[in-house]
């Protein structure tokens, strides 16, 4: 649970988010950091690849 938790903070969202809450934020996130969309900058890369292992360990949990 303490794993879950961290990677729903890191997709900005509380606890009892949903599967659908999970992923529509998923998206938006992975739009707005997406490296064509902020010309390389390497700190949105960062997190880009933060937000994508927290979705990854929420899927696998069977949260998203």
């Amino acid at each position: 649970k303490r794993a879950e938790r961290k990677c729903l903070r890191q997709l900005n969202l509380e606890d009892n988010a949903t599967k659908a809450d999970i992923k529509a934020r998923f998206k938006e996130l992975v739009k707005r950091l997406h490296p064509d969309h902020n010309k390389g900058d390497r700190r949105s890369e960062d997190k880009l690849r933060e937000v994508i292992q927290a979705y990854n360990y929420l899927r696998q949990a069977g949260l998203a």
